[in-house]
Formats: C-alpha cells, structure tokens, sequence
C-alpha cells in the first residue's frame, strides 16, 4: 500500500453560520492521490475541492459555493494516537473518530462498516 504522508480535517462554516465544523477526513498519499472520509452529502463536495483548489488553498481557507472552507492538518495529533510505522487508514479512522465520536460523527458509517 502506499504510505500515508498527510492527514487533514477538513472543516467548513456553511452560509450564515459562525463555526466552522470538521465534516472530512482527508489523506494525502506518497503518489500524490487522496483519499477522502465524510459523510455521503458532503463527499462530492470535497472531491470537487481538492480537484478545483491545491492543498495550500485549502489549508489557508477559501470560500467555494457561499461556504468558508479550511483544511486543518492533524498529522501529528493522528501520529501521537497510532505511531505512524503502524499507520492504515482503518487505524487512524478508528483512533481519530474515539477520540470525539459526537463532533466527528461524519467518520461513523466508514468505522461501523467495516468492524
């Protein structure tokens, strides 16, 4: 498999809002391709993101349809929960979502699929 070398929460602060809230969890691989974790309403969204926008965008926060978005990179939180020589996308899923399963509630129907 090819190795893990960024893990990013992605949040966003929907129109009228005033809080921006984690709603993704994206993984950049060594190959440069991505893999991405949220719920199903939000997935295209993001997808379309990171095709439109690069990650320095993204992590500096930009507005794409009326929604203010940013990427926050968690690598060394994640990395602090799973030692990285250990790291799979299924470990650091589950560790980053028991950590605070109410707010990353958007990680659920990956960990409950598979277990």
């Amino acid at each position: 498999m090819t190795r893990i070398v960024r893990i990013y929460e992605a949040c966003v602060e929907p129109p009228g809002d005033v809080m921006f809230l984690p709603s993704a969890l994206m993984m950049l691989l060594e190959n440069g391709q991505s893999h991405i974790y949220s719920e199903s309403s939000m997935h295209n969204f993001w997808r379309s993101a990171c095709t439109r926008h690069t990650w320095a965008e993204l992590a500096d926060g930009i507005v794409i349809d009326g929604h203010h978005v940013r990427l926050v990179d968690i690598t060394a939180e994640v990395e602090q929960l799973v030692p990285r020589p250990t790291w799979t996308i299924r470990r650091i899923m589950r560790a980053w979502y028991e950590q605070n399963p109410r707010q990353r509630f958007y990680l659920r129907r990956h960990i409950h699929r598979g277990s």
